[in-house]
Formats: structure tokens, sequence, C-alpha cells
């Protein structure tokens, strides 16, 4: 036999905005995971990747590597990725010493 539970209306609107919220967010994630398993980019995903306007990505497409298809610039996620990563430098955590905490 199953129970009847009651509950407050403001307690359950609440609860429903927490799961529509839930599955708004599932459902993005899932779109980026679809998106990142795609090793193709094309110009307008470069452009969101290194927030840099379509000029530059057309005058940098050499240095990033990238192929024409379909009459279409593509670009691999991983060279983009690269590119990005070329020359970024982040300084070393400084050392705590021992006695200081």
């Amino acid at each position: 036999m199953n129970g009847v539970t009651i509950i407050e209306t403001e307690k359950f609107d609440v609860l429903l905005n927490a799961i529509a919220t839930l599955e708004e967010t599932f459902k993005a994630t899932a779109e980026e995971l679809k998106q990142l398993k795609d090793p193709y980019l094309t110009t307008k995903d470069v452009m969101a990747i290194t927030r840099c306007s379509e000029k530059w990505v057309q005058d940098n497409k050499d240095r990033i590597g990238s192929t024409v298809k379909g009459g279409k610039l593509i670009f691999k996620r991983k060279d983009v990725i690269e590119f990005m990563e070329e020359g970024y430098y982040k300084l070393p955590k400084p050392k705590r010493d021992k006695y200081l905490g």
C-alpha cells in the first residue's frame, strides 16, 4: 500500500523549480560533452574558444592549422587548444617556509 505525503505548496514549488533547473543543467552539460567529442571546429567555434574576431581567426588560420572541406574552413580542436596554450606562462607558487607556516 502506498502512503500519501502532504507537502506545503511553497515547498513543492521550490522542489519543482529545482528539478527544472537540474534538467536544464543536465541538457546543457550533455550538449557541451557532445560538442567536445567532435574533433573538428568551424570558424565560429574557434572564435568562441579564442575570444577573437573572425578576421583574426582567418588571418591566423595557418598558424593555428586548418583545412578547407566543402568550402568551409575547418580546424582540429587539438590544434586550437595547442595554439592557445603556446607561450602560456604561469608563475610557480611560492614555496611555503615550513617554520613560518
